[in-house]
């Protein structure tokens, strides 16, 4: 279930760091304990639940989000530039269901690019170009998201975001598609192309003082056609809600 665990990991870094930042520019550090839930991709896989530990760093240019670290060699007023190297979790072990048995495990990546953000339109922007250098699936990873304020008082702030992901071929095929020796009479062999995918959602922080937080986040993410094809997916869609208390030193 692995890409599960991708979906929870990186949106609790990506979202509680920006939150935090927002409430107060100041360098800090958060520790915290997160809650998941999602569904899968995944024939039979059904919904999974986490309890994960979870570090946020904000120190002049380098940040760490969960599983996110990077350097912003250019920074501005208004847009950065930064160098960034992350972990994924996508894929799956053949164990994970009865329908993925006899498939190779896809393995996770390690992935590295460049991120630029922007403040535009009263929210922000941001884009990532990301290629696999653990030669694990040897494609890249394209996303653009944007989000802005619906709510925001003293100790509060809730956000909607948007946007969609990029998949090259190779990774798309690598972590949906069936090879020869994997297909069998129910499993025919599957070679899938690149794809896009959409998703938006809502984020919510409120401060209770000045060391504890709580987080939230709920997400729906549609696939296209070139995921809803493969034999070892039964469903186009997958939705993500978590909640955490944090920590700030």
């Amino acid at each position: 279930m692995l890409q599960n665990l991708k979906t929870s990991l990186a949106l609790m870094g990506l979202f509680s760091l920006s939150m935090s930042v927002s409430l107060a520019a100041e360098p800090r550090v958060q520790f915290g304990v997160v809650a998941s839930a999602n569904s899968s991709f995944y024939e039979d896989v059904g919904q999974d639940r986490y309890l994960l530990p979870l570090l946020l760093v904000d120190y002049d240019r380098f940040y760490l989000q969960g599983i996110d670290a990077g350097y912003r060699f250019l920074e501005g007023e208004t847009q950065s530039l930064a160098v960034e190297v992350r972990r994924t979790f996508d894929g799956y072990e053949s164990d994970d269901s009865d329908a993925l048995e006899g498939m190779q495990d896809r393995d996770q990546a390690w992935e590295a690019g460049l991120v630029y953000e922007v403040n535009l339109l009263g929210g922000q922007a941001k884009a990532k170009l990301m290629h696999d250098i653990s030669n694990t699936h040897d494609g890249f990873t394209g996303r653009f998201e944007y989000e802005r304020s619906l709510l925001t008082g003293t100790t509060y702030m809730i956000n909607w975001f948007g946007g969609s992901e990029y998949w090259s071929r190779k990774k798309t095929d690598y972590y949906f598609g069936v090879t020869e020796e994997e297909a069998t009479s129910v499993r025919p062999g599957y070679s899938a192309d690149e794809s896009y995918n959409l998703f938006a959602g809502v984020n919510a922080v409120k401060r209770f003082n000045d060391r504890y937080s709580l987080i939230a986040s709920a997400e729906y993410q549609w696939m296209p056609d070139e995921i809803n094809d493969s034999p070892l997916t039964t469903r186009q869609d997958q939705w993500t809600i978590y909640a955490g208390i944090f920590y700030e030193f």
